[in-house]
């Protein structure tokens, strides 16, 4: 069953939460009917089956087909796994981007799709509440961190945005869902030196807006906040070894075993808190089986925690 409100004694709360990636495998709406409805099916017998209270999803799509309806794996997810709220962030369109370099999008002018687009979205069983006051219901705000001048279709030039969102429960903590840039050459055998200089410092200047952003009404005001997603780094790199544990005191929630979660990638989907003066308790893990291998190139980080 869902951990919160079970263990809410005093100030403190109990939370579940899972991070995944749902862009790989068979690519969202990109393979049959029957694909994509498997692929639905499996994401909510994993959730039926964690239960968790917050889930944070990147890469999620949705498109409106020639007769005017919405095919949106948001709502499917919603509805499938009894989630109370969802909150959809785009972050690229056919409207805003059409680039006919984009795969996906030659498909939507060919299946006479309209207003196909792609993004993060958080779930969540608790709650949202207004970023400025805990009392009242309220709506997460999708930010931009990174938007180019022009979109190229390649993922160099793939907009990057977070997800800002309060639970309306004490001790009313804050959640970012984020995806951070990858670069292309910077992995596998043919990856070069300098895309992996500069996707490292994209990734820091991307990491330096989402600090800026929380800095003065959360960090300096030690409110916990909850940072999770796919942020495309190893947990030594420096925008999250550096940026965040150092320099700002988050705690990253290391799974046990701490396997990778994108194949030989390595370890890129994390789960982050600060501050760590108020992390009770913790444990997580990379949830690696037939079914979630089923969903995605990413595995599942689920992890349980407690808060003051």
């Amino acid at each position: 069953m869902s951990t919160v409100g079970i263990i809410q004694a005093m100030s403190s709360l109990m939370l579940r939460l899972i991070t995944l990636n749902l862009g790989g495998g068979v690519k969202n709406f990109m393979g049959s009917p029957e694909q994509s409805a498997a692929k639905i099916e499996a994401i909510n017998t994993l959730i039926n089956q964690v239960k968790p209270d917050l889930l944070a999803c990147q890469e999620i799509a949705q498109y409106i087909d020639a007769d005017g309806n919405m095919h949106s794996m948001v709502d499917q997810i919603r509805d499938g796994s009894g989630f109370d709220q969802a909150y959809y962030g785009e972050t690229l369109s056919i409207k805003k981007h059409m680039q006919i370099k984009k795969d996906v999008m030659i498909r939507a002018i060919f299946n006479d799709w309209w207003d196909w687009s792609k993004g993060n979205a958080l779930f969540t069983r608790v709650p949202f509440c207004r970023l400025s006051d805990p009392t009242k219901g309220g709506v997460p705000r999708n930010v931009p961190i990174f938007q180019p001048i022009v979109y190229e279709g390649s993922r160099n030039t793939d907009p990057r945005y977070v997800i800002l969102s309060r639970l309306k429960t004490a001790p009313y903590p804050y959640v970012l869902n984020l995806h951070l840039s990858t670069l292309t050459g910077e992995r596998g055998e043919n990856a070069w030196q300098d895309a992996i200089d500069a996707a490292q410092s994209t990734r820091q200047q991307q990491m330096a807006r989402i600090l800026g952003l929380i800095e003065e009404a959360v960090l300096q005001e030690k409110k916990p906040v909850i940072m999770l997603g796919d942020f495309n780094a190893q947990p030594d790199e420096y925008c999250l070894k550096g940026m965040l544990e150092e320099e700002k005191s988050f705690v990253r929630l290391k799974p046990v075993p701490d396997l990778e979660t994108h194949g030989s990638a390595g370890q890129l989907d994390h789960i982050f808190f600060s501050p760590r003066e108020r992390l009770i308790s913790y444990k997580a893990q990379v949830v690696d089986n037939k079914l979630t291998r089923s969903l995605s190139d990413h595995l599942p980080v689920v992890a349980d925690l407690e808060i003051e």
